[in-house]
């Protein structure tokens, strides 16, 4: 099983993310999943894509046991971005429909959306500083999607949002008692809108989203690779938490 499901109904495709517990995604996920996306993208039978998930939560983010070691970090982080750079580059809107948890690479992949809907009880966040290292791509997300004071918030402090809390900080996204209906109406609206016309919208809003992305993200990527790794805390982090145990930060930098 891909970890996920990519189904055709009414002009709506919908991805459904499927990977037991908490789908977590791997860098193979993250690979099966920018594979889909470009599948899509060949397509023209569909005006919208719905980004849910089966399970209680939307994505508790990346393998933690793939922060550790070069090898794999390069691995995931090249996994992660591209998918990130396929949603950016779909040609009509991908809307991000959040349940439960949404955090780190998952609440990434969620901002590269072009629409957040959100049940009132979700919890979204990037909580990667507090494992010693950072978001790469909210980085580049967050400033542009969100208010520039609650992107450094998020980034920096690793912050656990409520969804609510998020919308009434100007995040943007729409926060609904009922997920369900609300996916169901939006889904209506996409699908009666003329493809032709909802292409070109979508790519001038955007505003060439997907390449600035992966303009700014490589120099990212190259920095968490040669300055991040070589950070005693940056290994201690994910070592600790996999271990379960509390972190013992040396508090060192690179000279």
């Amino acid at each position: 099983m891909p970890g996920f499901d990519v189904t055709l109904r009414d002009r709506i495709a919908t991805v459904q993310l499927n990977a037991p517990p908490r789908n977590i995604l791997t860098s193979v996920l993250q690979t099966e999943l920018a594979q889909a996306f470009r599948e899509l993208r060949a397509s023209r039978d569909h005006n919208a894509v719905m980004l849910t998930s089966a399970l209680a939560d939307f994505s508790a983010g990346a393998d933690v046991a793939e922060h550790v070691g070069r090898e794999n970090v390069m691995r995931m982080l090249k996994a992660a971005h591209a998918l990130i750079a396929e949603v950016l580059r779909h040609p009509v809107p991908v809307v991000a429909c959040i349940r439960g948890n949404a955090l780190g690479g998952g609440f990434e992949l969620a901002l590269a959306c072009d629409q957040i809907v959100a049940h009132e009880g979700a919890r979204v966040g990037t909580p990667e500083i507090t494992l010693g290292c950072y978001p790469p791509a909210a980085t580049v997300l967050a400033p542009a999607k969100l208010p520039a004071l609650l992107a450094h918030e998020l980034v920096l402090t690793g912050h656990i949002f409520t969804a609510s809390e998020l919308a009434n900080r100007g995040a943007g996204l729409q926060v609904v008692p009922d997920l369900g209906s609300a996916v169901a109406d939006m889904a209506k609206t996409y699908a009666s809108l003329p493809r032709g016309p909802l292409e070109e919208a979508t790519r001038l809003v955007r505003c060439g989203a997907a390449e600035r992305f992966e303009s700014a993200i490589g120099g990212i990527e190259q920095a968490y690779l040669d300055r991040l790794l070589q950070m005693h805390d940056a290994i201690e982090g994910p070592t600790a938490f996999l271990a379960k145990r509390k972190p013992a930060w040396d508090h060192s930098n690179l000279e």
